[in-house]
């Protein structure tokens, strides 16, 4: 087995480390400055390749993707990305090119260390300081008689930065470093070989020694890679505490939570919105519907102080829900006529909202999903692997799905932000390799549907070695979870221990999903993109909103709830002075377009105008749409994915030109509006015997959930009584709601 594999296989061992105090603010705490600090290298020591070597051309950034561990390398010197394969570079370094990249009998006049010292012409600019410790490392390594791998060195299995925490003022600085713990029990100060970035350089910048400089209010994460593995320090510069925090009384442990977070940085949430905002708010969000004037007036008139919550449970039994959330998991597993026939298209989609309707556990959910086997046109599930073929790609598609793992990058080198290797990604892979599909046919129906079957033989191999990799998990602290042994069905093994109780990352996936759903942006952000070094804004939040799942039996309708009927859900969507700057912490709502479909069906609502989709019958809401192949262009402008990646960016929310054609003087709105049926709501409200007022109350309800003011009123009345006909009075104001920010937005 080569070494590089040999490393990532290692158990990963926890830091038996005393804990770090907080720093105080503004300046570098004492346990950092306790910290044992990194030993000067002795010039008869041994140089160890794995540990020496290849640490300090990674902190220089030489293996870098932008440098020689891209895909080709540079100036012909490719390195493996991020080290992650050593035999490689040791090749590369001390063998290939006839050897003229190091020269053991003038060391220091290697071009290994001529080059990024700019002793010699680099493109890549200046890398190493001559007398540096680097550069004394590559020194010592090749007087040394530059030796290679050794199987026998202690590998790093853990990196921990110290402080893990950090409270800074604005302006403030303090000491990262950087703690590795080997295979052998033994904790080293490896923070100069160690890449340290930041990830969030609004709010805090490093230097490549890690002292890290507070330069703007809010959260911000450090990220450190050493040898493969990777972690992050948090940093958090509190806003300027103008006034005291105020906060309102806590519904849930959910504002428990946030408001432990808000206090630390000195925010204050906005006030509670109002109840017309807060049903429109809930009912777009959870069915994909705007509420009708009934039921406007029905909540207004409910007295009980559960009437939220009452609202919820009425919303979450209704089939809008049902079809809202088949079109976003639709969206999620990316059912698609492109890849598969129309009646497995609406195979799954059917199935897809029976689970929602009757509200079926997550767990037993993505079980059934891993597991579909049979006739895809009659068992949706089957479809699972219709949509995704190959082992690599269900590997991908189920890690970012269901775990918010973005696993491809370590499909052809170790990943560069996270522990994944590409041994990690070919034995996730599999998982799958046992999987394959037969026809109707071979069954003796005549038929040429697809049947989803279980395998008895397929493997998968390692793409450099050749070697038959075992099935395995991810995130298995390393330990030796295998699948399929003695003949077992590896998807069986593979669901279970994915929906087991005791991965939490499974459920923290999901609930940072859906928290994304209803409050504009997830807890880790984006939320397909879990990992140490993309840390949680709330952590404590996303552990107890994942514990709180699991023990309620994975209970899609309870999350939502949870989630819905928290005070912070109610926050009015207008920012105050206090926390204008804030767009991570949830202290006021964040406004956002309405997805596309849902937005043809608000205009349908409003208009009283029913859309004729092909296909589906009349009266058929875009919520209800099997797939993106029922031609819209105002869909497509509004952003409906096309279904080809599992991505949550495929949806764009983002405004265009395109968009504000559609609204302004696009064929929809104007079919819409000129409906001359007698049920459409222009022909209603253009009948003489009612009265102007009137008129634009009501249309100011169908459209924005609310009365309107008097400034809106006289003006919508002046429109009305000022136009050419009553009828084009009505068209133009209805327009004119259709048009504004307010009635697009979910706010």
């Amino acid at each position: 087995m080569k070494l590089s594999q040999r490393v990532t296989r290692t158990i990963t061992r926890s830091l038996l480390l005393p804990a770090l105090l907080l720093p105080v603010l503004g300046g570098t705490s004492a346990s950092a400055n306790q910290t044992a600090p990194a030993k000067r290298l002795n010039p008869e020591q041994s140089i160890s390749f794995l540990n020496d070597v290849e640490p300090v051309l990674t902190h220089a950034g030489c293996n870098s993707g932008p440098c020689h561990g891209s895909q080709f390398g540079k100036g012909g010197f490719k390195l493996s990305l991020a080290a992650y394969d050593p035999e490689l570079d040791f090749e590369t370094i001390v063998r290939a090119a006839r050897g003229r990249r190091v020269c053991s009998s003038d060391p220091s006049g290697s071009p290994i260390l001529q080059k990024p010292t700019m002793q010699v012409p680099h493109a890549g600019g200046m890398r190493l300081t001559r007398g540096g410790d680097g550069y004394r490392v590559l020194l010592q390594w090749i007087r040394n008689g530059m030796p290679g791998p050794n199987s026998t060195d202690p590998v790093p299995v853990a990196i921990k930065p110290s402080p893990e925490r950090a409270r800074l003022r604005l302006g403030g600085t303090n000491q990262i470093r950087v703690l590795a713990t080997f295979s052998n029990g033994s904790i080293r100060d490896v923070t100069g070989q160690t890449r340290i970035t930041s990830v969030t350089e609004t709010v805090a910048r490093v230097a490549a020694d890690g002292v890290v400089s507070a330069i703007g209010y809010g959260d911000g994460a450090i990220m450190l890679r050493y040898q493969g593995l990777a972690a992050a320090a948090h940093i958090t510069i509190p806003y300027p505490a103008t006034t005291i925090p105020t906060m309102p009384a806590a519904k849930t442990y959910i504002d428990r939570m946030i408001q432990a977070r808000w206090k630390e940085l000195n925010l204050s949430p906005s006030p509670d919105c109002s109840d017309e905002r807060f049903i429109r708010r809930a009912s777009l969000d959870i069915a994909g519907t705007l509420p009708t004037t009934e039921e406007i007036a029905a909540f207004a008139a409910d007295k009980h102080l559960e009437r939220d919550s009452r609202l919820i449970d009425r919303l979450l039994s209704s089939p809008s829900y049902a079809d809202y959330w088949a079109l976003k998991w639709g969206d999620l597993l990316r059912n698609s006529r492109t890849t598969t026939s129309e009646k497995e298209v609406w195979s799954l989609r059917n199935w897809l909202y029976d689970a929602f309707r009757q509200n079926m556990g997550y767990d037993t959910f993505v079980s059934l999903l891993l597991t579909g086997s049979g006739s895809s046109s009659s068992y949706g599930p089957a479809n699972y692997y219709r949509l995704a073929r190959t082992p690599q790609d269900l590997a991908e598609e189920t890690s970012q799905v269901f775990l918010g793992i973005r696993l491809q990058c370590a499909k052809c080198h170790h990943h560069p932000f996270e522990k994944w290797s590409q041994s990690d990604y070919y034995r996730f892979a599999a998982c799958f390799a046992r999987v394959g599909e037969k026809s109707g046919k071979d069954y003796g129906t005549g038929s040429a549907e697809h049947v989803v079957v279980s395998l008895h033989e397929g493997e998968v191999r390692h793409p450099k070695t050749g070697l038959v990799l075992t099935a395995a998990p991810l995130e298995n602290d390393r330990t030796n979870i295998t699948f399929g042994i003695d003949g077992a069905d590896r998807r069986s093994e593979l669901a279970a221990w994915m929906t087991g109780k005791q991965n939490i990352e499974f459920s923290k996936s999901i609930v940072n999903r859906y928290w994304s759903y209803f409050l504009g942006r997830g807890i880790v952000n984006p939320v397909d993109d879990m990992r140490v070094t993309n840390p949680a804004s709330c952590p404590e939040l996303l552990e107890g909103l994942a514990r709180n799942f699991i023990h309620g039996g994975y209970d899609l309708k309870g999350l939502i709830k949870q989630i819905c009927t928290s005070r912070l859900y109610r926050l009015s969507a207008t920012p105050t002075p206090q926390n204008r700057l804030d767009m991570v912490f949830y202290t006021h709502f964040q406004p956002r377009r309405m997805p596309a479909e849902v937005l043809a069906d608000a205009i349908d609502f409003v208009t009283s105008s029913a859309e004729k989709y092909s296909g589906l019958p009349v009266g058929s809401r875009a919520i209800q749409l099997p797939d993106p192949n029922v031609v819209s262009g105002f869909l497509e402008a509004f952003g409906r994915p096309p279904r080809t990646s599992a991505s949550e960016c495929e949806r764009t929310g983002d405004p265009g030109l395109a968009q504000s054609l559609q609204m302004l003087n696009g064929e929809l709105i104007y079919r819409k509006l000129s409906d001359t049926s007698p049920l459409s709501t222009v022909s209603r409200l253009a009948t003489p015997g009612i009265a102007p007022e009137a008129v634009v109350t009501t249309l100011f309800k169908l459209a924005l959930t609310r009365l309107p003011r008097p400034r809106e009123l006289a003006a919508g009345v002046g429109a009305i009584t000022k136009a050419e006909t009553r009828r084009k009075g009505v068209e133009d104001l209805l327009w004119a709601l259709l048009n504004s920010s307010e009635f697009i937005t979910v706010q």
